[in-house]
């Protein structure tokens, strides 16, 4: 029996999320961030959001200067050799924004701990340190058989996951290309770690492409909730051996944060201005898009 279609559009896949969700982001620091989908977020004006992830930077920095987040649960929140995030300093600073801080190991196994239906991940990071006075999530026990002590990493369930991939079917198989492909990669545990997961790709191919390199799928049709075609889905950040960071842009964006009204204006060019992640791309251009291309073969 043939399997129904999970292909969505944009705005209705993001209509899955509701104001006040933990929405999980996948990607790290400038790479392979979901940002198609987080611009999206804004021009549906979702509120209150728990933004959870693992190594963050634009993306959480642009939803959290939109006004979207109330807490942010992160490692770290940074744009690169550019420096801090300032919309997400700002807001720290002023605006009474949650933070609830981790170490990169800690926060990855939150998500590790909830994929595979654990409820807490045992982690020597973070002992000795400040970490447990301040975050709700880690503490500390001793180990039954060796009388060890350790921290427990308490287990998440976001209610959404959003990740971006190179490719997937209409069924919902999900494929990463081999090339720099990091067995310790996040985003398949911060997936299978949620109950609604949403996939942005670069490109959607035949069932008959999936099943001819199986080895690439990193997440079966089970696991997936809807699918996105989203070319240049992750722009300004990179996306692997496809393309590269748009350094040209993220500096932009970077000088314009500066300010709260440089944000605005930069915000009304590049996402609310757009009508969608194809008027984002037309604004973008054709020219600059293939000069950040590093991967110019087709399937």
């Amino acid at each position: 029996m043939a399997q129904p279609s999970k292909i969505r559009s944009l705005a209705d896949a993001v209509a899955l999320i509701k104001d006040g969700d933990v929405v999980a982001i996948g990607g790290h620091t400038a790479r392979r961030h979901p940002m198609a989908l987080m611009r999206e977020i804004i021009r549906q004006g979702r509120k209150d959001l728990h933004v959870v992830g693992w190594n963050n930077g634009i993306d959480m920095d642009m939803l959290v200067g939109a006004g979207c987040v109330s807490t942010v649960e992160t490692s770290y929140v940074g744009i690169g050799s550019f420096g801090l995030a300032r919309n997400f300093r700002r807001a720290c600073e002023t605006d009474g924004l949650r933070v609830i801080e981790h170490s990169e190991t800690t926060a990855m196994d939150r998500f590790r701990a909830a994929s595979i239906g654990l409820p807490l991940f045992p982690s020597k990071t973070g002992l000795g340190t400040d970490l447990p006075s301040t975050n709700p999530h880690l503490k500390p026990f001793t180990d039954p058989f060796t009388g060890e002590t350790w921290m427990a990493v308490e287990a998440i369930r976001p209610d959404v996951a959003i990740v971006h991939a190179h490719t997937a079917d209409e069924q919902g198989n999900v494929q990463l290309d081999p090339e720099r492909w990091h067995d310790n990669s996040p985003d398949v545990m911060i997936a299978r770690s949620a109950r609604t997961v949403i996939v942005s790709v670069e490109q959607i191919v035949s069932e008959e492409t999936v099943m001819s390199r199986p080895i690439d799928t990193i997440l079966p049709r089970t696991d997936v909730t809807c699918i996105v075609e989203a070319p240049y889905g992750a722009h300004p950040c990179c996306c692997d051996a496809r393309y590269d960071y748009d350094l040209e842009h993220l500096g932009r964006y970077h000088e314009a944060t500066a300010s709260q009204s440089g944000f605005a204006e930069w915000l009304a060019d590049y996402v609310t201005g757009p009508a969608d992640h194809w008027a984002y791309l037309e604004k973008i251009g054709a020219r600059r898009l293939m000069e950040v291309s590093m991967k110019r073969t087709t399937r």
